[in-house]
Formats: structure tokens, sequence, C-alpha cells
């Protein structure tokens, strides 16, 4: 009978912790609306919680035209100013 382990081999390389991104003070905040159920509500929540914390510049919102739907050229360009870009989901 063979016996098969489903785990890997220990891997001995060793990894970098990933540097840390920038300040979430004083940074324009975007937020991705994905057009799903009460997705615009959690935008409003996190915009709240953020406002009230980090001080932001301000804010960015794209709402999807649909779930499945990519984001256009236009909302990329738009978020590509923001500091921190949150996709915001629902249901």
């Amino acid at each position: 009978m063979k016996v098969c382990s489903p785990t890997l081999a220990k891997c001995h390389e060793i990894i970098p912790i990933a540097p840390r991104g920038k300040a979430l003070e004083g940074q324009l905040w975007g937020f991705v609306d994905t057009s799903k159920v009460n997705a615009d509500v959690f935008v409003e929540q996190l915009r709240a919680e953020v406002s009230q914390h980090y001080n932001p510049k301000g804010f960015t919102a794209v709402r999807k035209e649909a779930p499945g739907v990519p984001l256009s050229p236009k909302q990329l360009e738009q978020l590509g100013e923001c500091g921190f870009v949150v996709f915001c989901f629902g249901d």
C-alpha cells in the first residue's frame, strides 16, 4: 500500500517581508462600487470611517456598470490618482 501526503515539501528559501505601503494619513482614497446590492452602502460606511480616523485628502468613487464588467479606461485613470483603492463588494 502506498500512502501519499497532500502536504508540500518544506521550503527553506527565506522570503522577505513586503515593504510597507504609503501612510494612510492624508491620502486620496478611491472606492470601486461593484454595483452589487449594498456595495454603495459599504462605500458610504467606509468613507465615514476613513474620514473619522485618517484625515483623507479626498475621495474618488467609481461605480461599475455591472458586477462582471471591467472598469472603463476613464475609471481606471481616475483611480490611478489615488493613494489607495478599496474594491467594495455588496450582498
